[in-house]
């Protein structure tokens, strides 16, 4: 029960670093800063930095401790650095903040309930998957070997070369390196900590868009946030994206399809209303950035889901400086499978040793 307890309280500190680390980019003194916005851009901000790292040390063939100790480094360098930031300049939108769950509390207490009932039926669930089983295998045997994706984690068997869907695909080593620096098993770091965070940041994205459809009109954000958690789980099929929140919660499938793309669409709802804000451009390219440390599955999905939403936006709005923007946004995802083609081809192959 308290290791129950301790994961549930290290969601809150999930929340804290994406806070943080997106403080960095988005608190400024002519920025209205939203605290919802920014841990969403925090998010991926702290996946692409990871990523960074990681491939660093995979490609000196470097053990995890090492990858932990760089990690540590860099987290404490961005976490001291955005709270700077948001001390001197994110008091207004904690104002606001407060301001809006004073004037609208029982809102926020009914998406707040429906929320913990919502998560406590997911985490209660038995999620028996081959992947789920293989996000809790990878970071284990990542830990008992101090090695990172070396192994199989299904056999144990070394591995002469990196499998390419998870060289950027970094998500389920995260998960081992916060379980060595925070001393926790992965299946409670996964199975409870991680699916607790994709759950709220799927409802955070879906109040995100919806604040920005309906506006202050809480009874229909209300109805909104309700039927689309309805949704979630009662419209479990393989077509849909319900099954990865509800039975796969804490793969990083479950975040590409119930944050990355939601927060996309969202992306598409604030360039409706002022498609020259460079600020959302950025945080577009941010998210397919970030998005592929996720899943691999991100580098064909996001810039589908930009192509599908932006180059309508070009007509709508009669810009066509959309589609350059849209086109560069795109590019991440299509290097990156235009990679793993090549890995497929066995014309680029990343060894587990020095071959030279």
């Amino acid at each position: 029960m308290i290791k129950v307890t301790a994961a549930i309280g290290l969601i809150a500190l999930n929340f804290i670093l994406y806070f943080l680390f997106g403080s960095l980019l988005c608190a400024g003194k002519d920025r209205k800063m939203s605290l919802t916005r920014t841990v969403f851009a925090g998010l991926f901000f702290y996946y692409l930095l990871f990523t960074v790292c990681c491939i660093s040390v995979m490609l000196r063939w470097r053990p995890l401790h090492v990858l932990s100790r760089i990690w540590l480094f860099v987290m404490a360098v961005i976490c001291i650095s955005g709270a700077v930031r948001a001390y001197r300049n994110a008091r207004p939108a904690f104002q606001r903040a407060v301001d809006l769950v004073g004037r609208h509390t029982a809102f926020f207490a009914f998406t707040a309930i429906l929320t913990v009932a919502f998560a406590a039926v997911i985490l209660y669930s038995y999620q028996f998957t081959l992947d789920a089983s293989y996000y809790v295998g990878n970071a284990t045997t990542a830990l008992q070997t101090d090695t990172i994706n070396m192994f199989d984690p299904f056999t144990g068997d070394w591995l002469d070369h990196y499998e390419m869907r998870y060289f950027f695909a970094t998500f389920s080593i995260n998960d081992a390196v916060m379980c060595d620096l925070l001393g926790v098993h992965p299946l409670v770091w996964c199975k409870i900590t991680m699916a607790g965070t994709a759950i709220i940041l799927s409802v955070m994205v879906l109040y995100m868009a919806g604040r920005k459809i309906f506006e202050e009109d809480m009874r229909k954000l209300s109805a909104f946030i309700f039927f689309s958690i309805v949704a979630n789980l009662f419209m479990i099929t393989i077509y849909t994206t319900s099954a990865f929140l509800t039975t796969r919660t804490y793969e990083g499938k479950s975040m590409l399809g119930n944050v990355v793309i939601p927060g996309i669409l969202y992306i598409y709802i604030c360039l409706l209303q002022d498609v020259k804000d460079k600020r959302t451009w950025l945080l577009l390219l941010l998210v397919a950035l970030g998005a592929s440390a996720l899943s691999s599955s991100s580098n064909m999905l996001v810039p589908a889901m930009i192509a599908v939403t932006m180059f309508p936006l070009a007509f709508l709005k009669k810009d066509g400086w959309v589609i350059p923007k849209a086109l560069i946004c795109m590019l991440p995802g299509i290097i990156l499978t235009v990679i793993y083609i090549a890995y497929v081809k066995n014309i680029i192959v990343f060894y587990t040793y020095p071959t030279r």
